[in-house]
């Protein structure tokens, strides 16, 4: 059982995969979380004015939580 994890853990494709995997559930979870931070203070906001106040965090958090842990 051991080789078998050992394989998968060192295959090109399912490294990468997970990588993947681990960054779409990252920038999801991490958007709709800035969303419903945001909403109190945006409502009645138009869409882009929104997601121009969203950029920002996203992008911080991108880099410096998401990123660094799917590296792993």
């Amino acid at each position: 059982m051991e080789l078998i994890m050992t394989t998968l853990s060192r295959n090109p494709i399912v490294v990468r995969l997970r990588f993947l995997g681990t960054l779409m559930l990252g920038a999801y979870l991490l958007i709709n979380l800035i969303l419903a931070a945001l909403a109190p203070v945006t409502a009645g906001w138009s869409t882009w004015s929104v997601t121009a106040l969203a950029v920002p965090p996203m992008v911080l958090g991108m880099v410096y939580l998401v990123i660094p842990i799917a590296r792993r």
